[in-house]
């Protein structure tokens, strides 16, 4: 009783709280009305639990979010970022005609690996893009091919890229999660997260080129833009006639981390300005602002909380097993959410017999919220449990009289034991008729007496 009482009052409001990356998470979004993109997300870091998620599926255009993945491959596939590359012709050609970012990269030009990598991210330089992208594959091509099997390999399932600087082509698309997944990975890679985070820079001067003084278009790290948020720390931004406007950004406040991403805002003044804004910026701060202020990680559970006990066969040192959480549980707690719209689904293992282990899974408490699960957490046992040889010998005896196969090889057994005593009673029938049949013969005959016949017949009762 004690312990029913316990789960009831800790553990269930407890697991209110509890929020897994993966499940749909469409519960925040109440508080996030009008939201202009075509598709966003933002995912806590600290327990990968996505907070708001909008056709995060949805194959769209990211623009210079591309450069993400080729900012990856570069830093991963190069040794030295130091390296002097000279600019060709052919990295060079399939921009010309076209008005994009650039920084005037020149055929010939020597510029090293890290400073095209500053040009490429802070200023979305797409030639810098491709002058990477073909000194790391051999060919823009062989670099495009490159990033769509990296892609693959993180979980990206629908993303495919045509190019590495993310100008609209047709078929490259992305989509939110994916561009997650992406930002993520660059995230972990110091180099990239540095050059992320800059807002200015200066590229020496090449045998071609002044000095370059560089300028993040990342604004919303840049303190003084209007769209600065004190707690972002990079990532990417992009604008293309087909995309919109994209963000991708990480923020850090009090030890919380998130990542927002946003595709396909519209490119329109939206604070009286006079002239478009980067409404994707303005998203992505709306949300990093609401979590902020609404959420707050929370430890909900222990590892050495007893949250109930089961059963326990075969043991006469005790017949249950209590069980704990498999670990500390942290979750983000969320002041709102309406409990009567939860259900519990609480299973743990049938049958379980000693011996156990401590730490053994022997059951989960899952927590589904609009049909989906949304927590799922792994309950282990908080004791060892031994084995009695006596009760273990009665179980396995008994299983064994009762197992098909035992059973199968008995009635083969009474089958050949009724067929032997069979073959046995028919043979000893065919004799008897044998006899008879010789005694009938006998008595028959004109040459033997009574007397000898009884004889005879006596004779034949003694064999048998």
């Amino acid at each position: 009783m004690k312990k029913s009482i316990f789960f009831v009052i800790f553990f269930i409001p407890a697991f209110l709280l509890l929020f897994s990356f993966g499940a749909s998470a469409e519960y925040y979004n109440m508080n996030l009305e009008d939201m202009r993109s075509e598709a966003y997300l933002l995912v806590n870091l600290d327990t990968d639990t996505v907070v708001f998620s909008q056709n995060a599926d949805e194959k769209l255009q990211c623009a210079s979010l591309v450069k993400t993945t080729t900012a990856i491959l570069v830093v991963e596939k190069c040794e030295n970022l130091d390296a002097v590359v000279t600019v060709t012709e052919s990295s060079l050609a399939p921009l010309k005609g076209i008005y994009s970012a650039s920084c005037d990269l020149q055929v010939g030009e020597e510029i090293s690996v890290r400073n095209l990598l500053y040009c490429m991210l802070l200023e979305n330089s797409n030639d810098a893009a491709n002058v990477l992208a073909e000194y790391i594959g051999g060919s823009i091509d062989s670099f495009v091919t490159m990033m769509n099997d990296f892609a693959k390999s993180i979980g990206c399932e629908n993303t495919n890229f045509t190019n590495a600087h993310g100008l609209d082509e047709d078929g490259e698309y992305t989509t939110a999660y994916d561009q997650y997944l992406l930002t993520r990975h660059a995230m972990d890679n110091s180099v990239i997260a540095a050059i992320a985070a800059t807002v200015d820079y200066t590229v020496p001067a090449t045998n071609l080129s002044d000095a370059r003084e560089l300028n993040t278009v990342v604004d919303i790290i840049e303190n003084g833009s209007r769209y600065y948020y004190e707690y972002a720390k990079g990532f990417r931004t992009g604008h293309t006639d087909g995309a919109k406007r994209c963000a991708a950004v990480l923020a850090t406040k009090d030890a919380y981390s998130y990542i927002g991403i946003v595709l396909g805002c519209p490119n329109e003044c939206i604070d009286d300005c006079g002239y478009p804004d980067n409404t994707a910026l303005y998203e992505a701060r709306r949300m990093f602002r609401w979590a902020f202020k609404n959420l707050k990680m929370t430890t909900i559970a222990e590892a050495t909380d007893i949250i109930t006990d089961v059963p326990v066969s075969l043991s006469t040192q005790t017949d249950h097993v209590r069980l704990m959480p498999e670990k500390q549980i942290q979750a983000l707690l969320l002041s709102t959410v309406d409990e009567s719209s939860l259900e519990y689904i609480y299973e743990t293992q049938e049958n379980i017999m000693a011996p156990v282990e401590k730490g053994d899974v022997l059951g989960t408490v899952k927590i589904k919220y609009a049909d989906n699960v949304i927590a799922s957490v792994n309950l282990v046992a908080g004791d060892s449990v031994k084995r009695s040889p006596i009760l273990h010998f009665g179980y396995v005896a008994k299983t064994v009289i009762l197992s098909p196969v035992f059973l199968m090889i008995l009635a083969v057994v009474l089958i050949g034991v009724l067929l032997y005593i069979f073959i046995i009673y028919s043979r000893y029938k065919k004799k008897q008729a044998e006899t008879r049949k010789r005694l009938r013969e006998i008595k028959n005959s004109n040459y033997v007496s009574s007397e000898d016949f009884a004889e005879i017949r006596k004779e034949a009762e003694k064999k048998k």
